[in-house]
């Protein structure tokens, strides 16, 4: 009896939840704190252990005093992508009226980068948002487990996500385009770990079909300017009169390319960006572009997020939101005639 008070009454520590579920001590350390880190089995097993002695009990209650911090994590895939801006202005927009500090964090478009950093750094905030994330399904419903999240620009299973309505933005890019008479198009892809990769390629063909456009793709490619100087030497050995790029940066990168080899844009090819960043109207000549309404984004993604720290989470497991196609000097009338090698 004597024994069964004190074990009462001593506090748990790691080494104990280490013995009840026959693990290292750091393994319960990288399981509570960095589970990304170990497998999934292993942090069940280790959880339950902390349960079954109280251990959890205690840790959570230092979460919760934390959580007066009013923090907001919330993730990019990389800060130099004029997309991103809009988005976190919309953001830091919401979180600002309900009284919330923004803590960002840049993946550097690199997977083990990211899911390194969300693990070290969930833990310092109340609830996540993460922009356009590339870390694998698991790893993300790990980090769902500690604190509330919100994804955008990707569905994720059990996580509320908030997308947009791609395959509307496509019809509103193949009308346009028919309309000055263009019959192909070719799709930039962009990296192929990239969510959004799929839907837009295939929103994209659907839509070319059905309005008896034939589409073709080409790439994947870095999703930056580098990437569309590469993607123009893919499309001299094979043109069309249309293009559209996976986002505006690649457009840019494309379309430098064609001018220095004097592939006249648009009256040789009709080039659409995604994203509308702010560098479209400025460029010579200005981007037509399909808006992703970012900052719409950034501010559904926060009401969100904050309603489900209020246990008012959304009603529906995803929110779409709706595309515009901006068009300017970047797209004209189909050139029957492709130009010819440089």
């Amino acid at each position: 009896m004597e024994e069964k008070r004190d074990r009462r009454t001593k506090a748990v520590t790691i080494y104990d939840v280490a013995k009840e579920a026959g693990v290292a001590a750091s393994t319960v350390s990288r399981a509570l704190s960095r589970p990304g880190r170990v497998s999934v089995e292993t942090v069940e097993k280790v959880r339950a252990a902390a349960r079954a002695l109280g251990y959890r009990e205690r840790t959570t209650s230092a979460r919760e005093n934390r959580s007066a911090s009013k923090m907001l994590l919330v993730s990019v895939g990389g800060v130099g992508n004029l997309y991103f801006y809009h988005t976190l202005e919309g953001i830091h927009e919401e979180a600002a009226k309900a009284g919330y500090t923004v803590i960002l964090a840049d993946g550097r478009t690199r997977i083990e980068y990211e899911r390194s950093t969300l693990e070290q750094t969930i833990e310092l905030a109340d609830a996540a948002i993460l922009i356009s994330p590339r870390a694998p399904d698991a790893a993300l419903h790990l980090l769902a487990r500690q604190r509330p999240l919100v994804v955008v620009n990707r569905i994720l299973k059990d996580v509320h996500s908030v997308v947009q309505n791609v395959p509307d933005g496509m019809k509103q890019v193949t009308a346009h385009l028919v309309e000055l008479g263009h019959k192909e198009v070719t799709y930039i892809s962009g990296p192929s770990d990239a969510w959004l990769q799929v839907p837009r390629w295939e929103a994209l063909s659907q839509s070319a079909t059905e309005r008896g456009m034939a589409a073709h793709r080409i790439g994947p490619f870095e999703a930056n300017v580098r990437g569309g100087v590469t993607a123009a030497d893919a499309w001299m050995t094979n043109r069309t009169t249309a293009v559209v790029a996976y986002n505006d940066d690649m457009a840019f990168g494309f379309m430098r390319a064609l001018l220095e080899r004097g592939v006249r844009i648009p009256a040789d090819v009709s080039v659409i960006g995604i994203d509308n960043s702010s560098m479209a109207p400025l460029f010579i000549p200005s981007l037509t572009s399909l808006a992703l309404a970012g900052h719409g984004q950034g501010a559904v993604s926060t009401r969100a997020v904050l309603d489900t720290l209020e246990g008012n989470g959304p009603k529906t497991p995803v929110t779409v939101v709706p595309m515009k196609l901006m068009t300017r000097g970047s797209t004209g009338p189909a050139n029957t005639v492709p130009p010819t090698s440089q």
